[in-house]
C-alpha cells in the first residue's frame, strides 16, 4: 500500500497482514510518526516480528527535519511523563531556514549542520544566562528586605518570650493542669465558665460597628478587644489578646467554646514561639543562600561567548560564500513571457537603429498625402 500519513492515520486497520513500513520522508510532528508505527504494531496483526524502515539522505534537509522532531519530542515527553529535561519551550512550529540555509543543506556543506547546532546552543544558553539574572535580582531584592523582615520576627519573638514569662506567673489549676480561669467583662470579672460565656456574648452583641476593634475586658491579663468582620461571607467575629504580642483567634457562634479559643490562643504559645523560631532561621539560611547566588558568575558565560563568536564567524563565511555563488553563476539571457513586452523591445532596437535616405524619402510622402 502507498499512502500518506493523514489518510492512512487514525482509523486505518491494515494491520492484519502488515510485515513492514517504509517511511519514505519525515513529517513535521512526532505524532505522525507515532501514527505509522501505529498501523503496524498493533493487536490483531498475523505476523510476531515486524520492520519498520525510514529513508534518510546524507547532505539534505532530512537531518534538520530529525533534530526538530527530537526538540519536540523532548518537551512531549516532559508533559508526559512528568520529568524535567528542559524548562522552557519554545513553538518549533515557528522555526524556519533561509533559503541560502537550505541551499547549503541541499550541497553537504558541514558548516551550515554547525550552524544550525550553534544557534540551539546558544539559544538555549541565552535562556539560561536570562533565568540566571532574573535569579539574581529576585535574590537581590531579597537581601534588600532581609534586614526588615529579621527585625520583625526578632521583635516578634522576643514579645511572645515576654508574654511566656508572664503566663508562667498565673496559678496554675491542678485539675485541668492550665491556669485558673479568669476574666473580666467590662468591669465584672468572671471566674465561672457559664456567666462568663454570657457576659462576652452580651458584651459582643452590644457592638455596633463593623471592622473595627472594640475592646470588652480581658483575660488573664490580656487586654481583649473583638471586631466584627463585614468583609467576611456571613459575618464573623475574630478576637484579639494583646499583651507585648498580639494574639488572635476567630469566633463562632457557641460562646462557651469560644472561651475554649481564647485559652487556646494563649496557652499554645511555646508552639508559635517554635514557629516564628523557625521561621527565623529559614530567613537567614535564605539570606544566607542569596548572598552566595549574587555573588557567583554565569556558570556557563565563557560557553556562551565562545559559541557567540563562533556562530558569527560560520554566518559571515556562508554569507560570504552565497555571495560569491551569485557573482560566478552563469548568467541567463532574458526571455519575454509577454508579448507587449515583445513589442516594447522591437520599437526601442527601431528607434536606435539609424535612418537609410530611402527612409527618409518615405517619411516625406507620407507627410504630403496626409
Amino acid at each position: 500500500m502507498l499512502g500518506s500519513t493523514a489518510k492512512m492515520g487514525t482509523g486505518t486497520n491494515v494491520q492484519k497482514k502488515l510485515i513492514a513500513v517504509h517511511d519514505l520522508d519525515i513529517p513535521w510532528r512526532p505524532a505522525d510518526l507515532e501514527q505509522r508505527a501505529g498501523r503496524i504494531i498493533r493487536q490483531g496483526n498475523e505476523n510476531k516480528q515486524v520492520q519498520i524502515f525510514r529513508y534518510v539522505t546524507k547532505g539534505t534537509f532530512d537531518a534538520y527535519s530529525y533534530q526538530t522532531l527530537e526538540n519536540k519530542q523532548k518537551f512531549i515527553s516532559q508533559i508526559m511523563t512528568s520529568k524535567t529535561p528542559a524548562r522552557k519551550c519554545e513553538d518549533v512550529d515557528q522555526q524556519a531556514l533561509t533559503y541560502s540555509e537550505i541551499k547549503a543543506l541541499c550541497t553537504g556543506d558541514e558548516r551550515i549542520k554547525e550552524k544550525l547546532m550553534l544557534e540551539n546552543e546558544v539559544k538555549e544558553l541565552r535562556v539560561l544566562a536570562a533565568e540566571h539574572r532574573n535569579t539574581v535580582f529576585e535574590m537581590e531584592d531579597k537581601i534588600a528586605r532581609f534586614p526588615e523582615q529579621e527585625q520583625k520576627l526578632t521583635a516578634i519573638l522576643a514579645d511572645l518570650h515576654t508574654d511566656r514569662e508572664a503566663l508562667r506567673k498565673l496559678p496554675i489549676d491542678p485539675e485541668r493542669k492550665l491556669p485558673v480561669f479568669k476574666i473580666t467583662i467590662g468591669d465584672v470579672e468572671y471566674t465561672d465558665r457559664k456567666e462568663a460565656a454570657k457576659a462576652l456574648e452580651d458584651a459582643v452583641l452590644a457592638i455596633k460597628y463593623a471592622d473595627t476593634p472594640v475592646k470588652v475586658g480581658s483575660f488573664q491579663g490580656f487586654e481583649l478587644s473583638v471586631t466584627v468582620n463585614s468583609n467576611m461571607m456571613g459575618g464573623g467575629l475574630s478576637a484579639c489578646l494583646q499583651g507585648a504580642a498580639s494574639h488572635t483567634t476567630k469566633l463562632i457562634e457557641s460562646f462557651a467554646h469560644n472561651l475554649n479559643r481564647l485559652e487556646a490562643a494563649l496557652y499554645n504559645i511555646d508552639g508559635r514561639i517554635e514557629r516564628t523560631q523557625d521561621n527565623l532561621a529559614k530567613l537567614r539560611l535564605d539570606h544566607a543562600e542569596a548572598q552566595k547566588i549574587v555573588a557567583e558568575p554565569f556558570p556557563q558565560q565563557e560557553e556562551l561567548d565562545t559559541k557567540e563568536q563562533r556562530l558569527k564567524v560560520v554566518t559571515d563565511e556562508l554569507n560570504q560564500a552565497a555571495i560569491e555563488a551569485k557573482k560566478n553563476a552563469p548568467k541567463r539571457e532574458k526571455t519575454c513571457y509577454f508579448e507587449r513586452a515583445k513589442m516594447k523591445r522591437d520599437a526601442a532596437r527601431l528607434a536606435k537603429k539609424p535612418r537609410t535616405p530611402k527612409d527618409k524619402a518615405k517619411g516625406r510622402g507620407k507627410q504630403g498625402i496626409e
